[in-house]
């Protein structure tokens, strides 16, 4: 009897880790609130920068494969990143990324990141671009690569992300260097503030 109830409680632990690890390999769930803005000291071609957390989208063409779409802003500047996550996917310097609209409108994106095989694409938005990406609804977006073609549909709480951290981007002040060293001194001296037992 004490064997059986074993069995059923590692039967019930192993579908319950299941369901859940499948749930969260999906964050498309729930819209976030917060804007998650991340800023270090680091410098991208001279310029401090900024970035969200990145909105995981899966490849509807490709088992198991995910691509993650990210907003960043440097020099007062949005930027769109997107990467898939697999190994050796080239991605040449062309306009190879198509984002539909479900209006039927189409935006057909050059990347700006030079030809590289970690499946890197990166796009500085003109506010045209921006506009479109804020007021209109996102259905499929499509990268073309050197192999093969990935295909990403994107639901409604992944587009609430997208406009969400378009907005929280949109009116973040890119920090100096001081000021970001600051933050974290300030965040270690209570770190390290020894504690008083009176």
């Amino acid at each position: 009897m004490k064997l059986q109830k074993n069995i059923f409680f590692c039967l019930l632990f192993i579908a319950v880790f299941g369901y859940a690890q499948e749930k969260t390999a999906d964050s498309a769930e729930f819209a976030h609130f917060d804007c998650g803005i991340t800023q270090t000291k680091q410098k991208l071609d001279k310029y401090f920068f900024a970035s969200t957390p990145p909105v995981e989208l899966r490849v509807n063409n490709k088992e198991l494969t995910y691509t993650t779409f990210q907003l960043g802003k440097r020099k007062n500047k949005l930027y769109l990143y997107l990467r898939i996550l697999e190994d050796n996917v080239c991605i040449k310097k062309d306009k190879n990324v198509d984002v539909y609209f479900k209006s039927g409108e189409v935006i057909t994106f050059k990347n700006e990141y030079p030809l590289n095989c970690d499946a890197f694409f990166a796009k500085q938005l003109k506010k045209k671009e921006i506009q479109k990406m804020r007021e209109n609804e996102i259905t499929l977006i499509k990268i073309y690569t050197y192999k093969k073609n990935y295909e990403m549909y994107v639901n409604e709480v992944q587009n609430q992300d997208i406009y969400h951290y378009i907005d929280c981007l949109s009116g973040y002040k890119i920090k100096k260097s001081d000021e970001v060293k600051v933050k974290k001194d300030n965040k270690r001296e209570k770190r390290e503030e020894p504690n008083i037992i009176n």
